[in-house]
C-alpha cells in the first residue's frame, strides 16, 4: 500500500483523484468519510485548500485506482463502527508490534498523526510504550492501518 497523505482523508482525497477527475459520486463519498473520520467542515477545508495546491502544482500523490476509494471507506467506517474495545486493542496491538520492530522517531511522527485523526492516538502510543503491559503483536494489518504500518516498516 503506497501512502497518498499524511492522514486518512488526505488519502481519500488521493484516491478520490486518481483519475485526475472528481465526480459527484466521488465527493459524495469524501462526505461519508468525513463523517467516518467525524472531521468538522473546518478541517475538511484545511486538508481539501492544501491538496488543492499540491495539485495546482503538480505534486499531489494520486491513487491506482478511483475504485479502491470505496474500500478505503469501507475499511475507516468498519474501525469507527467497531466497539471502542476492538479499535483500541488493535491500535494499541499496532503500536507494539511497531515496537518490537523497533519504531524510528520519523515512523512515530507520521503514524501518530495517522492514528490521531482516526482517534485512536492514546491506545496506539499505549502499545508503543508498554503503558499497562505488553500488547500481543498484531497478526493482520486492517486497511484503515496501512498507511499508518507502512510509516512504520511493518510493511
Amino acid at each position: 500500500m503506497n501512502i497518498l497523505g499524511e492522514t486518512a482523508f488526505a488519502h481519500g482525497l488521493a484516491l478520490a483523484w486518481a483519475d485526475e477527475r472528481m465526480t459527484a459520486n466521488e465527493f459524495y463519498q469524501l462526505d461519508v468519510l468525513q463523517e467516518a473520520l467525524g472531521l468538522s467542515d473546518s478541517e475538511r477545508a484545511i486538508i481539501e485548500s492544501e491538496y488543492e495546491g499540491l495539485l495546482s502544482e503538480g505534486k499531489a500523490r494520486l491513487g491506482d485506482s478511483p475504485t479502491s476509494l470505496a474500500k478505503w471507506i469501507d475499511s475507516v467506517r468498519a474501525l469507527s463502527n467497531a466497539h471502542q474495545d476492538i479499535s483500541s486493542g488493535l491500535a494499541r496491538r499496532l503500536g507494539a508490534t511497531a515496537l518490537r520492530v523497533g519504531i524510528t522517531r520519523h515512523g512515530w511522527q507520521g503514524a501518530s498523526v495517522w492514528m490521531e485523526q482516526l482517534g485512536l492516538i492514546a491506545p496506539f502510543a499505549e502499545g508503543c510504550w508498554m503503558e499497562g503491559g505488553v500488547a500481543p503483536p498484531l497478526k493482520a494489518i486492517p486497511l484503515a492501518f496501512a498507511p499508518a504500518a507502512k510509516m512504520l516498516d511493518l510493511l
